[in-house]
């Protein structure tokens, strides 16, 4: 049995949360003790008893970062001795890269160039390199894409101690069970995008894509953000007020994924979208914006055709009318999706606590 340390900025509902909270769960079940360490105080998602959850309770102030950097390392120091200690999203990480442990680990779980660097240019692009730097240089990284893996080592001038790719892990059966819960929605056939409402999500793109195309199914929305208010907006101007629905945030969003006849990712960027993983465990097609990082790893084997050039609108138009007509599901049985599968991803981060 190993002792296990996961370190995270806090357990929200975003994707790198939920994906930290599956692993934790893989971890337990395959018999290993889990320690959960969340620097503020956010706790949305359920976090199972058998994790032994710390919450350090950051707050801004002078020094913070000084100071609860060594609030950190203490709680951590006070709470055992740990096999292995995988630190996620970048407010964690700043707190953790003076953390000595020889088996320290931190998780990047999304396309830096665009995250922090795009739309930056001349001195402050300069100077969000050298934060990006002292964060990370010198440091063993786990990336969660290849795509991700190649931005930090080709784009970011990053310098990592060691760098390997591990996929996100998503429990199979755990989505199937959830996917069975009955759904009362009165919006006839219907088109899905899940994700936040966020300006990266590009449900303008999507938007405009929908209207061009010939698809005679609606739209369902499933998500919330601070760009919903633009959204409904276009919405109107686009005359789609009768084809197009907002759900808003659902804690369980694969019975609508499953039901639904295409599942569309129009992202400028992504780590790697879980949610397409999820759609093809359910048998749902689907269509994606050839982005970093993530998509073209998923879609492969037979499912090149569904991807989409990033800003070819028509080329979205066209595929969402005609991969929303195909039967996926003899192909995705015939995929090698248990690369992505929790049980599967788990072995792989615990592999590595041998190689050193």
């Amino acid at each position: 049995m190993k002792r296990l340390a996961l370190v995270i900025d806090s357990m929200g509902m975003g994707g790198a949360e939920t994906v930290t909270l599956t692993l934790a769960q893989e971890f337990i079940k395959q018999g290993h003790s889990v320690d959960l360490f969340v620097v503020d105080d956010i706790i949305k998602l359920d976090v199972d008893k058998e994790i032994n959850l710390h919450i350090l309770g950051f707050k801004k102030r002078n020094f913070a970062y000084k100071i609860y950097a060594a609030k950190l390392h203490q709680m951590i120091h006070e709470t055992g001795y740990f096999d292995g200690v995988y630190v996620h999203l970048q407010k964690s990480a700043r707190l953790m890269k003076n953390f000595k442990h020889p088996h320290l680990y931190f998780v990047i779980h999304s396309t830096l160039s665009q995250a922090s660097l795009s739309g930056r240019h001349g001195l402050k692009l300069y100077l969000k390199k050298r934060f990006l730097h002292k964060i990370y240089n010198g440091l063993n990284l786990i990336t969660v894409s290849k795509g991700i893996e190649e931005d930090i080592l080709n784009t970011t001038g990053i310098k990592p101690k060691s760098i390997q790719t591990i996929y996100n892990p998503l429990n199979f059966e755990q989505v199937r069970n959830l996917a069975k819960e009955k759904i009362d929605l009165d919006f006839g056939e219907y088109i899905i995008h899940v994700g936040r409402l966020a300006s990266s999500k590009r449900h303008d793109r999507l938007l405009r894509a929908f209207s061009a195309s010939s698809t005679k199914y609606n739209l369902l929305l499933i998500g919330e953000g601070d760009m919903r208010t633009s959204i409904e907006k276009q919405i109107v101007e686009l005359g789609l007020n009768d084809r197009v629905k907002l759900l808003g945030f659902n804690s369980n969003p694969y019975p609508y994924i499953k039901c639904a006849k295409l599942l569309v990712l129009s992202s400028d960027y992504e780590g790697l979208p879980t949610v397409l993983i999820e759609a093809l465990v359910l048998g749902t097609n689907v269509v994606s914006t050839n982005c970093p990082s993530g998509p073209k790893e998923i879609l492969s084997n037979g499912l090149e055709d569904n991807l989409v050039r990033l800003n070819d609108i028509n080329d979205l138009a066209l595929k969402m009318a005609g991969q929303s007509q195909k039967n996926l599901k003899p192909m995705v049985q015939n995929r090698s999706i248990q690369y992505f599968e929790s049980e599967y991803i788990a072995k792989k981060y615990l592999f590595i606590l041998k190689l050193k």
